[in-house]
């Protein structure tokens, strides 16, 4: 549990995301999703809570943030049902599949470019909604889309974040209310401090050394699949 929150801290505040992605994965080797999704998105909202006061969000993206969280509430729900009536194994070689793809992806620099519009928002906002529910992921679907979008990364980041923060309050509602309950409050004495420290020692990378964005996103997307294909290796051979 520690050591996937320092990690978890440590990634999403380099990137601004990251943070369930490095969790989920390992935490499914101890963990149910149900039981695990509040636990990880409670240490993303408190993430969230300290990254706001240095990546506030554009003005311009304050409707898109509320109208992408509407459709990712609405799917989120139906996530959790379909989750459950999947085996826990082809739960667990989806979930780092996703991750893998994802982060393979991005580490090509794919030039597959989009214009930003509601109902792209909703439909990638209902995606994350969907999957973060099933498989305890949420932030692919639309960490892609504002990648293949012309917005600025800080500006991409700052959404990115804010959305996260806020799809974490759903799932947390969503998933105890679902069956989840409240026996993963506990394990909080070890997640907040663990993805704390994971910040903190972040922070003092990026003091130490002057780390331009590209640098910081190819670091990141290289853990994410390291990440990713261990966990599926082992799954593979303990399956």
């Amino acid at each position: 549990m520690i050591f996937a929150a320092v990690f978890g801290g440590f990634i999403r505040r380099l990137s601004g995301f990251g943070g369930a992605l490095i969790m989920t994965p390992l935490l499914m080797w101890v963990f149910p999703i149900p039981f695990l999704i509040p636990i990880v998105m409670c240490a993303e909202i408190f993430g969230g809570v300290l990254l706001s006061r240095q990546w506030k969000i554009h003005y311009e993206d304050r409707s898109r943030l509320w109208r992408m969280l509407f459709f990712a509430g609405i799917l989120l729900p139906f996530g959790v049902w379909l989750g459950g009536h999947i085996e826990p194994i082809m739960l667990k070689i989806a979930t780092s599949a996703i991750v893998l793809f994802f982060a393979s992806y991005l580490l090509l620099k794919p030039h597959v470019r989009l214009n930003a519009s509601s109902i792209l928002d909703g439909f990638a906002a209902g995606l994350s909604g969907l999957l973060l529910g099933s498989c305890g992921i949420g932030g692919p679907p639309v960490a892609l889309y504002l990648n293949a979008t012309n917005q600025a990364f800080d500006r991409s980041r700052s959404l990115l974040s804010q959305f996260v923060s806020g799809i974490s309050v759903f799932a947390i509602i969503t998933t105890s209310l679902m069956g989840g309950g409240l026996d993963w409050l506990p394990y909080l004495l070890l997640a907040i401090p663990g993805y704390c420290l994971g910040l903190s020692i972040a922070k003092s990378v990026l003091r130490m050394h002057a780390v331009s964005d590209s640098a910081l996103k190819r670091l990141c997307l290289l853990i994410l699949i390291a990440n990713a294909v261990f966990n599926l290796v082992f799954l593979f051979i303990f399956k």
